[in-house]
């Protein structure tokens, strides 16, 4: 005889889980999500990476400016509710740009008449303590808009001798916003020993034409 409560669950015993199947369409647009999000990832954080260096930028060209202010007050203590007043302006000023992820480039004007020539500046490179890091600031000159270029930077120690030094070196990609773009690349120094080194800065555009700057640097001791 067959059981009338067989097919009467056990109070005791959980439901079965079911398992939520979604659609093949939802399937595909997520997929199609995640694949523009990770490619998009890149871009947003170089993106992000020149916001901060050009907000850097501003604020550092900001204080030196203040500075400069502040000494010609104290040599000159009428102009000094004057000079305050710039100092504050130029501030304000530094933040906008800064706010708006625009520097300021050094790249010469350009003309209506002429092509602007293809270069590449760098700003001096003040002494850095060893095992920090080089920021190097530098001007992408005369090319058209959203052009991409590969750069290069490498550090190698001045020393007399036969003997060629290892050199440390660091390669990136990048592309520029206008004819006068502005960038900032940093160079771990890690375990490099304080001394004199020449910094080479090289970038090359999509036709393969380079541009390279050179200067002295100096790592110093770390004093504690």
């Amino acid at each position: 005889m067959s059981n009338p409560f067989s097919g009467i669950p056990d109070p005791g015993t959980p439901p079965p889980m079911r398992r939520r199947v979604q659609p093949a369409p939802v399937q595909d647009a997520l997929r199609a999500m995640r694949n523009a999000l990770r490619a998009a990832m890149p871009k947003a954080q170089g993106a992000l990476r020149r916001a901060q260096w050009a907000a850097k930028d501003e604020l550092r060209r900001a204080q030196r400016y203040g500075d400069d202010l502040w000494r010609g007050a104290k040599r000159n203590p009428r102009t000094a509710g004057v000079l305050g007043g710039a100092v504050a302006l130029t501030l304000v000023g530094a933040f906008a740009l800064s706010a708006s992820g625009a520097g300021r480039s050094l790249c010469p004007p350009a003309s209506d008449r002429k092509t602007a020539p293809f270069l590449l500046l760098m700003d001096p490179v003040s002494p850095v303590p060893a095992g920090s890091a080089v920021e190097i600031h530098y001007d992408v000159c005369g090319l058209p808009p959203g052009t991409p270029y590969r750069g290069r930077v490498r550090l190698t120690p001045v020393k007399k001798g036969s003997a060629k030094p290892k050199p440390l070196m660091i390669s990136f990609k990048d592309q520029v916003d206008g004819v006068a773009t502005r960038r900032e690349q940093e160079l771990d120094l890690a375990s490099t020993k304080p001394g004199t080194y020449t910094l080479e800065l090289s970038v090359a555009d999509s036709k393969g034409r380079e541009r390279t700057r050179m200067q002295r640097v100096l790592v110093k001791v770390v004093r504690r």
